[in-house]
């Protein structure tokens, strides 16, 4: 039928129509030859685009039941619908207060990213464009929730920048008025900001970051939570200076911006700076001296780790023994170049002039150096940064991988230690009885030479050997108590290497502390587990950087252009960056139906950076062909079929030969 109007008042000509127009006072959408133009690009938008104003009402719809589902879920819980559980009993609970908490900073997420990335015109339009679409055509959609999605779409006051969209940092908007359209119960509010300000939901972390020195690092996950909840509170943010100074000194005492979701970050200095309380419990956070000491602390802190990565990265140093015998100076270095990492990367995008031209400060003399000024204005540069978290990545890439293939050999390093060691106790036995030794290899006798015969030594060693030959990798014990039996035969040898008869004999003390290195060796395998590879994987986590890292493009690709061999750091690098959308689908990817979409939509993300990336590869590859054909073309004289002795070297061309 609308076809059918469009080709009748096509056939009517524009005569007709504007005398209608003339005798009605005005032209319309439906008259005129302006009307008709109108009509057309209604309905060609409705062609074209009816899928996309579909697919986002169904969003704000799906937003709004989020709300209705939560709301309902509370409710529930405070009628005593679930016999045996309350809010409080929920929120004692280790899991229950973990997911009670994420359900409700996911509904304040839901806001804050729609007010970033669709802002209120925007909505509204959608909004009006499916109604009169669906009011058209009822088969397109439903509009009986269209109240709620009014409610929720309507713009609010603040009006973001043209390009606030497009940044991966917040901007300032009314949250207030935003949350305050589908509030929560203040009573459960209240109570999931008391249960994020006096319990740690994220148990992982602590472990992964023990030190007191790394706690905000460690409750990060937490803080992100926290930023969001308190929207929905907004008399703490204002009025209540107590809690807000607990929320400062807890979560804020070293870092004032944020990680909302998704590398979406936000200032708290400019977020906060509305709200009476918050802003002044944020004072003493971001005075320009306080500001100072903790960038030249950061400064330092790079510095330092910048130097570790070097030493460990230089070539054949992981090596498995070393990597089992150093594994706590390993996982601490790599938590002091991720707290710096996060630090830098964050807090170089402070909304604060004053404090970025702090934290941002460029070298007096504008040299280029590979690591951090400690001196002056302690400058730290993005080319430092990314020097930083290139090898960063790469060493955590590398132990990744080694303590991945300890954990599968964990049982043949067990074996292969436990044999060498029984079989050195076999020899001691033999070489201190006298004879040739019934447990040793042929080689390890050899290298022992005859001595008086000694009852009491021959008798321990061997006996000692029985005690290594009863360790037994299945024997089902708990690793705490295996540990303590290898722990006392290490400690047995230590004591029977006091001997007068064993210290003075070199061979003797060398199989001994040999065999002692082996029992240590079988000791940190065995301590091996999955929960290492868990600490890393929250240690190097990303996420927070996954939408800032695009700003530091160029500078991997000038470093590469540069020296192509930084191209070999880029695997760790993805793979660093790869973990960053471990957070958003881990929820969705457990088992709800739209998790293969989450999934996908992330994982093209990821490509589509690695893509911009490596762009350079090939533009560099192509610069070097050009410079290898300008030296073959143009540079390179021709060789005759004799050169004189005295025009040798000139022919020779030794420079650039060189080049090439």
């Amino acid at each position: 039928e609308y076809e059918a109007s469009l080709l009748a008042r096509a056939r009517d000509g524009p005569g007709e129509d504007r005398g209608k127009t003339a005798a009605g006072g005005g032209g319309g959408s439906n008259g005129g030859p302006g009307g008709l133009d109108l009509a057309q690009l209604e309905r060609e938008f409705t062609v074209n685009q009816s899928k996309t104003v579909v697919e986002f009402y169904e969003l704000f719809e799906s937003v709004v039941g989020y709300h209705t589902d939560l709301s309902s879920f509370v409710d529930d819980l405070n009628r005593g619908y679930y016999i045996r559980h309350t809010v409080e009993s929920v929120l004692s609970d280790e899991v229950g207060r973990r997911l009670v908490c994420e359900a409700v900073y996911l509904w304040g997420v839901l806001l804050i990213t729609m007010e970033h990335y669709l802002p209120g015109p925007v909505r509204e339009r959608l909004v009006i464009s499916y109604h009169r679409m669906v009011g058209r055509d009822p088969s397109l959609g439903d509009i009986s929730k269209i109240d709620s999605v009014v409610a929720l779409c309507r713009s609010s006051a603040v009006r973001p920048p043209a390009t606030a969209h497009r940044s991966s940092h917040k901007h300032p908007a009314d949250e207030m008025r935003l949350f305050a359209r589908f509030p929560l119960p203040s009573d459960f509010v209240r109570n999931v900001v008391g249960c994020l300000l006096s319990s740690d939901i994220y148990r992982r972390s602590t472990t992964a970051f023990p030190s007191i020195d790394h706690r905000s690092v460690a409750l990060a996950g937490q803080a992100s939570i926290l930023y969001v909840v308190l929207y929905f509170d907004p008399h703490a943010l204002r009025e209540e200076n107590a809690k807000m100074r607990s929320v400062v000194d807890r979560f804020f005492g070293d870092n004032w911006v944020v990680h909302v979701y998704g590398g979406l970050t936000a200032d708290l200095g400019k977020e906060w700076g509305r709200y009476g309380a918050a802003r002044a419990a944020m004072a003493g956070v971001l005075g320009e001296e306080s500001v100072r000491v903790l960038h030249v602390g950061n400064a330092k802190l790079i510095g330092q780790c910048m130097a570790e990565l070097r030493a460990y990265l230089t070539m054949g140093i992981l090596t498995d023994g070393f990597v089992l015998d150093n594994r706590r100076d390993l996982l601490n270095c790599l938590r002091r170049c991720n707290i710096a990492l996060r630090w830098r990367i964050l807090h170089r995008r402070t909304a604060d002039v004053a404090l970025r031209e702090i934290i941002c400060a460029k070298q007096a003399d504008g040299a280029l150096t590979t690591d951090p000024k400690l001196e002056g204005d302690f400058a730290v540069s993005e080319s430092h940064v990314i020097s930083l978290l290139l090898l960063t990545s790469q060493l955590e890439m590398q132990l990744k991988d080694t303590f991945r293939q300890l954990l599968e050999r964990r049982e043949d390093i067990w074996s292969s230690c436990k044999t060498r060691t029984s079989g050195m106790m076999s020899d001691l036995a033999g070489y201190f009885g006298g004879g040739d030794g019934d447990g040793g290899s042929g080689s390890r006798a050899a290298a022992l030479s005859k001595v008086d015969r000694h009852e009491g030594l021959s008798d321990w060693f061997a006996a000692m050997a029985d005690e290594v030959n009863a360790l037994s990798y299945e024997s089902g014990e708990h690793v705490t108590v295996r540990g303590r039996r290898i722990q006392h035969c290490v400690q047995s040898l230590e004591e029977i290497e006091l001997f007068d008869v064993v210290d003075r004999d070199v061979q003797a003390r060398a199989f001994v502390g040999e065999a002692r290195g082996m029992l240590l060796q079988m000791a940190r395998a065995v301590g091996i587990s999955s929960g290492v590879l868990d600490d890393m994987a929250w240690i190097s986590d990303m996420s927070y950087g996954v939408e800032c890292i695009r700003s530091y493009v160029d500078i991997i690709h000038a470093r590469i252009s540069k020296d192509p061999a930084n191209v070999s750091l880029l695997q760790g690098f993805f793979l660093k960056l790869s973990t960053s959308s471990d957070g958003p689908i881990e929820r969705p990817t457990s088992g709800t139906p739209g998790g293969a979409g989450v999934s996908d939509y992330y994982s093209s993300k990821l490509i589509s950076f690695v893509r911009t990336v490596l762009s350079i590869v090939p533009v560099s590859v192509f610069a070097i062909i050009v410079q290898m054909s300008d030296i073959f073309e143009r540079r390179l004289q021709p060789l005759p079929l004799r050169v004189p002795v005295e025009k040798l070297s000139s022919f020779a061309q030794l420079g650039e030969r060189y080049k090439l």
